[in-house]
């Protein structure tokens, strides 16, 4: 019997010390969650922000507005990037930067207000025995837009594509996120059977006042719940998703990262380092940068 609630609404005020809104994470028990942890930014032109989330990988994607990035590498020197963005997720595709362990992040706002995802997970191993992984080296990598990995999905008036952003893993475990974007119709994935890796997936519809509808499924439960603008659906290891839907004529943008151990995830999903060019099958390619009209 399906006895929680994996869908959650996005806050409507930022965490008072951290100024971040904060959706998903361990930290909710009722999610079921072990790796991920999501977050929402707005920061305002000319603002300056600064993150720090230890031991975590952090991968930050711009959803709307342009922001400026600072980082110390380790060889102790600042260095900065200009993340150009986009008006909002609809139109084009997606700047993002991802931060090593105990990396310090400064991001300034250089159109406002701009919004960022923060998405974090833990993936070094405390104390795991007979492990040869040496400790990660503070530092950052930007990823541009001609750097994505794009495979279209759907067809006709039905389809989009999905983009590949970043990929992580240390330890036996790995973190993977991108985007799909269907223009007013239903998103398409692979539900297949039960998975060992969890999942996160963000939505936002165009108009903002649609509905979808998300379906996730176990071996006792299932459930399908409605998604508004601005919802998050988590799906915990040994669940599996349906496609996720959307009411004729509206369009679906869905974020989402996957985590987990790295032998248990989809083929070609985890990459030794952050990186974008995962291997896939060229009968699926084409090139980025799908616009909803």
């Amino acid at each position: 019997m399906f006895t929680m609630s994996l869908l959650v609404r996005m806050p409507e005020r930022a965490c008072g010390t951290t100024r971040i809104r904060e959706v998903a994470s361990p930290a909710s028990p009722e999610l079921e969650l072990r790796y991920i942890y999501l977050g929402f930014v707005r920061i305002r032109q000319d603002e300056r922000r600064g993150f720090d989330f230890g031991p975590m990988d952090t991968v930050a994607v711009v959803l709307s507005g342009a922001v400026e990035a600072a980082w110390e590498g380790a060889d102790g020197q600042m260095r900065r990037e200009t993340l150009e963005g986009r008006r909002d997720v609809f139109d084009g595709l997606p700047w993002a930067i991802c931060a090593r362990p105990y990396t310090t992040l400064f991001l300034k706002g250089l159109s406002g207000p701009a919004e960022l995802a923060l998405i974090r997970a833990e993936l070094i191993a405390e104390g795991a025995a007979g492990s040869s992984d040496e400790p990660p080296r503070p530092g950052a990598e930007i990823i541009t837009p001609e750097r994505l990995q794009a495979q279209a999905i759907g067809r006709g008036k039905r389809s989009g594509e999905v983009r590949y952003v970043a990929a992580v893993t240390r330890s036996g475990h790995g973190m993977i996120i991108g985007e799909t974007l269907m223009c007013a119709a239903e998103a398409e994935d692979e539900s297949g059977g039960e998975r060992d890796y969890e999942e996160v997936r963000h939505f936002r519809l165009r108009p903002e006042t649609g509905l979808g509808t998300q379906r996730v499924r176990s071996r006792d439960s299932d459930c399908a719940f409605r998604i508004r603008n601005q919802d998050t659906v988590a799906i915990p290891s040994g669940f599996r998703p349906d496609p996720a839907t959307a009411a004729p004529g509206h369009d679906l943008y869905c974020l989402w990262a996957l985590a987990g151990p790295s032998q248990s995830c989809p083929p070609s999903c985890w990459l030794s380092e952050v990186r974008c060019d995962s291997p896939r099958s060229a009968a699926g390619a084409c090139e980025p940068g799908r616009r909803c009209r």
